[in-house]
């Protein structure tokens, strides 16, 4: 049977390597990547990032940042080039279909299937995304 120390939320393993952790709320960051600096996104705006070969579209939506797969899953298409529209979807350069760039979800043809989505945390100005595989 395993007793929590008192107040043992706050207890931290010391094998444990506190620079892997967010110190605002405390989430484990061995995941994440630090991708850009938030001013490099402005609002409205979209960045192109590549990590571990992934092609990885930032988006700036009043001043929520969200990171989805550059990629249309119609043909293939940059959807980082794309235009925004309806203030959270963003259209593809190439045969116009529309992605929710909050959750990755294809909202009109000719894309019926997501791209893949990636969380987001910002800290102290740096945008960092969780790493795709």
């Amino acid at each position: 049977m395993f007793f929590a120390p008192p107040n043992g939320a706050n207890v931290r393993d010391e094998t444990t390597d506190s620079a892997i952790y967010d110190l605002f709320n405390d989430l484990p960051m061995n995941n994440y990547v630090k991708v850009a600096a938030l001013g490099d996104i402005p609002t409205g705006g979209s960045k192109l990032v590549e990590v571990n070969r992934v092609r990885v579209a930032l988006f700036n939506l009043d001043g929520a940042i969200y990171a989805i797969e550059d990629v249309c899953t119609h043909d293939g298409g940059p959807l980082v080039e794309g235009v925004i529209v309806n203030g959270c979807q963003v259209q593809c350069p190439r045969h116009g279909a529309r992605f929710d760039i909050r959750t990755g979800a294809a909202v009109s043809f000719p894309a019926f299937e997501p791209t893949n989505t990636y969380a987001v945390q910002v800290r102290n100005g740096e945008v960092w995304i969780e790493q795709p595989r």
